[in-house]
């Protein structure tokens, strides 16, 4: 065996399908294994890359071990002479495998090649050549001052921007994503660092392969997709503490002798100014629009409050009292706030509508709340209601003075229709057609340019057809032609027109337009459940309603009883802790369920949906049909309805 190829996923399948696609569609007279690790991805698409794959040999973790841990389990598999760590969101060319084994064989003082990387759009990744992260290196990078001279043989040491990208290099530290090692001496040297969860393994790895007498080297005789680069988290909190814990522990580890103490104040300096930096950066990027929300509720509420004093309730003197104006007006600003985020106004949903709605709806229930209360609590339902229409007019008014004054959009924009163009074959625009349908994607115009075997792409018709007719997706058949001349097309059109790949294994449409965002995918079989963006809304729902089933206790339970649901009620109680703690959800389905139908796995259930269905339907495949269509449409109107069917018994 010459290589052994270890990939890592974790919930990415739409792109290790057409990574393996690519890997598999080598020119290469080298034998070559792939090994996959799964991190107990939630959906990792196994039984269908399986069968699609047959010769992969997969690895399925129970706990995701981080990439570093996760990889050292394949190299200790690995039967290869040399081992490639490949990330899934690549693609190779037909003759990378070929190239970087001719090149190791024949340059034998090297222990790790990396390649030239471009990213969706078919601009160079700097990260694919790296500098040793020395204090002053990390410094000038952590300051600004590389990107400010960006081709700096001293300030981009870091990214090494004075070596041409397109020509073979001696370097200090090679990205992850694509390694070329020796097998030997990758177990030699320990593989990676276990202490390394997601970030600096591959910086780590490198400069040990340096101490060990060897050199690494990019080499340009190749290229590679890499969809979502260096920068793609770089603005997550996440990625902040993940990483700058990772430089620590790599300072810490490396920077040794009589200038270590120095070395890593240096560090440390650098880290947390950076750190810190970001990290507050980031906070007032995300909490700035609630707390401003927050704010002007208070004001508009405020404001209401003084003027019908004034002039209809205490007409001759006297005022609210202070359980109105802080507790009362306290929890309908609450209940609004939360009302929105669970609408997904604060992550990617902030539209006008969503807004009127979510504060609507949030209003009408506080009413209906109200109705209930004390008398003595009863203070003003047209201050309830003026507030709610007040605040929906001021959180709409804010957003659009302030995207009109700054030229950002602080609303999310309507989808656009794709102008698409499909280089492909007849039976492709059928599969992407059908892949559209189910998706629900209705493009405006759609212009098939079919594919002619064995006939290279016209670069120049292709310029023309996407300025002609203002294309804004081209669609590439990934199975039509090899990965050199998706490259190509990716490096040609690029920068005019979003580039995606249609992988057949799928069908999945693959693309990402820049390092900065993250490789898009959507496709057949692709599971809501598995959205972080529902999860962490799913979330917010168990614990909003079980809190406050828990406060307005015994109301809660009276009403329960009322509407026939005091058994259902009861065992919410029962299962309030592990509710809260995130073991249990509300509504969802079994982990059998899951196993069973392979779907993303999800906590145990309270109100299982497959107690839903009629006896007289009671059969395995109802089950099946029934919980693979709530995890592919899942939302939370979805969960609430299921929520007050299957809570009566």
């Amino acid at each position: 065996m010459d290589l052994s190829i270890v990939i890592v996923n974790y919930n990415v399948k739409e792109f290790l399908t057409q990574c393996l696609e690519s890997i598999y569609r080598s020119e290469t007279d080298y034998a070559f294994e792939v090994i996959v690790v799964d991190n107990a991805s939630t959906d990792s698409g196994e039984s269908r890359i399986t069968k699609a794959f047959p010769e992969v040999r997969w690895i399925a973790n129970t706990e995701n071990v981080g990439f570093g841990r996760a990889n050292n389990q394949g190299f200790e598999a690995a039967k290869g002479t040399y081992t490639l760590i490949l990330n899934p969101d690549t693609v190779v060319q037909e003759d990378t495998l070929e190239v970087c084994i001719n090149y190791l064989k024949t340059h034998p003082e090297v222990g790790g090649l990396g390649i030239k990387g471009i990213d969706g759009a078919g601009q160079f990744l700097p990260e694919s050549k790296r500098g040793l992260p020395t204090p002053m290196t990390a410094l000038w990078k952590i300051t600004g001052l590389s990107r400010i001279f960006p081709k700096s043989a001293f300030f981009a040491r870091y990214h090494m921007g004075h070596l041409d990208p397109d020509k073979n290099h001696k370097v200090d530290i090679l990205v992850g994503c694509f390694m070329m090692v020796p097998t030997q001496l990758l177990r030699a040297v320990g593989g990676f660092d276990p202490r390394y969860f997601m970030y600096g393994e591959d910086i780590d790895l490198s400069y040990e392969l340096l101490k060990s007498g060897h050199e690494n080297h990019y080499i340009s005789d190749s290229q590679i997709i890499h969809y979502k680069g260096e920068s793609t988290k770089r603005g997550s909190l996440n990625y902040v503490k993940m990483f700058y814990q990772a430089m620590i522990i790599f300072a810490k580890k490396q920077f040794s002798g009589s200038s270590a103490l120095a070395y890593t104040l240096l560090i440390y300096l650098g880290i947390y100014l950076r750190a810190g930096l970001a990290l507050l950066a980031r906070l007032a990027k995300s909490a700035a629009t609630p707390i401003i929300d927050i704010l002007l509720l208070a004001f508009t509420l405020d404001q209401l409050k003084s003027y019908w004093e004034h002039n209809h309730r205490f007409i001759n003197g006297g005022s609210y009292p202070d359980t109105y104006t802080y507790y009362v007006q306290g929890s309908y600003i609450l209940f609004w706030l939360l009302a929105l985020a669970l609408s997904g106004v604060y992550t990617k949903n902030t539209r006008p509508a969503v807004i009127a709605r979510s504060m609507a709806i949030a209003t009408l229930v506080i009413g209906f709340i109200y109705g209930l209360l004390p008398e003595a609590l009863r203070f003003s339902r047209a201050l309830l209601l003026l507030g709610g229409l007040g605040g929906i007019t001021m959180l709409i008014l804010w957003r659009s003075i302030i995207g009109l004054l700054t030229g950002k959009h602080l609303f999310t924009l309507p989808v656009q229709r794709p102008r698409m163009l499909f280089l492909g074959t007849d039976s492709g625009k059928a599969s992407l057609q059908k892949l559209l349908s189910e998706n629900g994607i209705v493009p405006s115009f759609f212009l098939h340019d079919p594919a002619v075997e064995n006939e290279p792409v016209d670069l120049a018709k292709l310029h023309a057809n996407i300025q002609l007719h203002n294309i804004n997706e081209c669609v590439v058949e990934s199975n039509t032609w090899p990965a050199s001349v998706l490259i190509q097309i990716m490096s040609s059109v690029g920068t005019q027109t979003n580039v995606k790949s249609l992988v057949s294994g799928g069908p999945y449409i693959l693309g990402s337009n820049s390092s900065l965002n993250q490789g898009e995918a959507y496709g057949l079989g692709r599971f809501n459940v598995a959205n972080t963006n529902y999860r962490r809304q799913k979330r917010l729902l168990d614990i909003a309603l079980s809190l406050l089933l828990i406060l307005s206790f015994p109301l809660s339970v009276t009403l329960a009883a009322l509407f026939g649901r005091g058994k259902g009620c009861a065992l919410w109680l029962t299962n309030f802790g592990k509710l809260l703690t995130g073991k249990a959800t509300l509504i969802g389905y079994s982990i059998e369920e899951a196993k069973k139908n392979q779907l993303p796995v999800l906590p145990a259930p309270i109100f299982d949906i497959a107690t839903g269905i009629p006896k007289i339907l009671n059969v395995s495949q109802s089950a099946s049909a029934l919980v693979t269509n709530y995890a592919k449409e899942a939302d939370l109107k979805s969960d609430l309805r299921q929520l007050w069917q299957l809570s009566k018994f």
